[in-house]
């Protein structure tokens, strides 16, 4: 899947082969549109990435979970593949205090808590920072806006939009793949013309079609769809010719990533009493941004306990380095099960999004105040440049399958604008 990139003009190139750029190109080969796709990376998938050198088995470093609406391909290629869909639409949990697990009435509150601060933030009817709607005097508000804001939107309540919570749809299927997320996409790009090793340095739109200059030489194309990070476009490693508008500039800087970071630490086969794929949340009794790590249980059967660590408190522990951060998360972990489980846990990994060139973060979350750039950044260039990726999910933000889905929705607008 790998070449020089200088050819003939093709209707399309499409920069970046993630969810959202191999969704793009499928559309459009089916339409029978000439499609080229260019990927700065060796490898193909974006941030759904799943290798198993590290432990031995698959560990997703980026999207763990397959969310959204039934007509997602990747439900029927899983079941075709032999994938093993893991239903994660009502996991088990335990809740810890200073004093140990967490009895019925903790529980209670906690889950009481977690209610009044979505009913809150889903009934705003103005597009403010979750901070300023939110009463965190409850006890146990702090623990619960904590998964609401750094661990589910990878931002702190007072970077989170009113707006950009209100938005997310129903999940027809919530589940974790056991072979890999990652894995699975790439199946996903089977047959598709990508080209690896291929940076874009520039995209050209005066004129008649486009210019996309990379690394391995010129591609002209009638159209380009742009799948990048908003993290990578505000970083200008694309220069655009002429420059970006104003207006999409602007919905460039008020779409930051935000960042969700893994510790994955795998264990010796001792299950610590708990249940695969469960839930550790403990009570938070500082100021947020709290410094605190949650965890996922032996996610779909394999001997790994992943903690999760989001918001500014992410962006902190990732400049810290690894061995940091696998500390911090190893102390967190023994003080809700034990110091003993230090010595069941054999090695650790921190994923590395923070410092991704060719991300920057781990998905977009709109600046409070500004949620109108999701659909400002959708409206095209010239009619011939369009921009697709998770910041453009629609009511899948920041998932995979709004990436994919916002990558056929460029496409047919493609398709339109063709002809």
């Amino acid at each position: 899947m790998s070449g020089n990139a200088r050819s003939a003009a093709t209707d399309v190139v499409v920069v970046g082969a993630g969810a959202a750029g191999l969704a793009a190109a499928r559309r459009l080969l089916s339409a029978n549109r000439s499609v080229v796709v260019v990927e700065a990376s060796p490898r193909i998938g974006g941030r759904a990435f799943t290798e198993s050198e590290t432990f031995g088995f698959p560990f997703d470093h980026g999207c763990s979970w397959l969310q959204g609406p039934s007509s997602l391909p990747h439900i029927k290629l899983a079941e075709e593949a032999g994938f093993t869909l893991v239903d994660h639409s009502e996991p088990h949990g335990l809740l810890f205090t200073p004093d140990g697990p967490g009895g019925e009435a903790e529980i209670e509150a906690f889950d009481a808590a977690a209610d009044r601060i979505a009913a809150t933030l889903g009934a705003a009817t103005e597009d403010v920072a979750a901070d300023r709607c939110v009463d965190l005097s409850d006890p146990w508000a702090a623990a619960a806006a904590t998964w609401v804001g750094a661990m589910d939107h990878g931002v702190d309540l007072f970077d989170l939009s009113t707006a950009d919570f209100g938005i997310y749809g129903p999940y027809a299927v919530d589940a974790l793949v056991r072979e890999g997320l990652g894995a699975l996409v790439v199946r996903l790009a089977e047959g598709l013309p990508i080209r690896t090793d291929t940076a874009v340095t520039g995209i050209g739109w005066s004129g008649q079609g486009v210019t996309v200059r990379t690394t391995r030489g010129e591609l002209r194309a009638r159209a380009c769809i742009v799948t990048v990070s908003t993290g990578v476009l505000a970083s200008g490693r694309i220069a655009f010719h002429p420059r970006l508008p104003a207006a999409t500039q602007a919905a460039v800087d008020d779409l930051p990533m935000g960042l969700l970071t893994k510790i994955a630490l795998k264990t010796d086969g001792n299950r610590f009493g708990l249940q695969d794929s469960s839930y550790l949340t403990r009570a938070i009794h500082e100021p947020l941004p709290a410094r605190a790590c949650y965890f996922l249980a032996f996610p779909a059967g394999w001997d790994l306990i992943v903690g999760f660590v989001g918001g500014r408190f992410g962006w902190e522990l990732s400049r810290d380095g690894e061995e940091a951060a696998i500390d911090f998360a190893l102390g967190e972990l023994a003080g809700m099960l034990g110091n003993d489980v230090r010595r069941h846990v054999l090695r650790g990994r921190m994923t590395g999004w923070a410092d991704d060139p060719l991300t920057l973060g781990a998905y977009a979350a709109a600046r409070p105040g500004r949620h109108a750039a999701r659909a400002a950044l959708g409206q095209p260039l010239g009619e011939r440049v369009f921009f697709a990726g998770e910041a453009l999910g629609g009511a899948y933000p920041a998932l995979l399958s709004g990436a994919h889905l916002s990558g056929e929705a460029a496409a047919d607008a493609v398709l339109g604008q063709l002809g």
